[in-house]
């Protein structure tokens, strides 16, 4: 008998992500994100870094991510910036900001970056991170969660490499 197991070589693990979070920063937890942290604040937007890992086919390409952004930022009323490029911790990721306006805080500004982590003719992962800001202090907070994204670090599973977070 044969026995199988995750992860393995035949069924490569997500990657581990992690991110380096400034003092008064808290983790955050919400259905469908692998992490999170936030910024608290009183009655106000609180900005916010979200990461989430999904597995993809081998046919994954990163602008079914960017489109996929552009079609709920448009139905909110919005849209997205041209596509940019950004190498973090080693790791290509390639993203869009997407803006629409809310009822609550006039506009939200989010900073979506994607990093595909193949595993072979299986497909892979893809690791999306997603800064958001909203409000009046939108504009300087969008320089915080993007100092945020900048500190991720992906690291594919079995590279070696693992990581200890804060509660372990």
């Amino acid at each position: 008998m044969t026995t199988l197991a995750y992860p393995s070589a035949d069924f490569p693990g997500q990657p581990a992500v992690t991110l380096d979070v400034p003092e008064g920063w808290e983790p955050a937890h919400a259905p469908g994100t692998t992490m999170a942290a936030r910024l608290p604040r009183e009655g106000a937007f609180a900005p916010n870094v979200v990461v989430t890992i999904e597995q993809c086919g081998p046919a994954y390409r990163v602008e079914e991510s960017l489109e996929q952004v552009a079609s709920q930022a448009a139905l909110r009323g919005g849209g997205v910036s041209e596509p940019y490029a950004a190498e973090l911790g080693g790791a290509h990721f390639v993203g869009c900001d997407a803006t629409w306006p809310d009822a609550d805080v006039e506009t939200v500004l989010q900073a979506n970056l994607f990093h595909h982590v193949p595993t072979g003719a299986t497909g892979g992962h893809v690791v999306q991170l997603t800064g958001a800001v909203g409000g009046p202090d939108a504009e300087t907070d969008y320089e915080l969660v993007r100092q945020v994204l900048t500190t991720a670090r992906v690291v594919p599973w079995g590279a070696g490499e693992r990581t200890e977070g804060a509660g372990s």
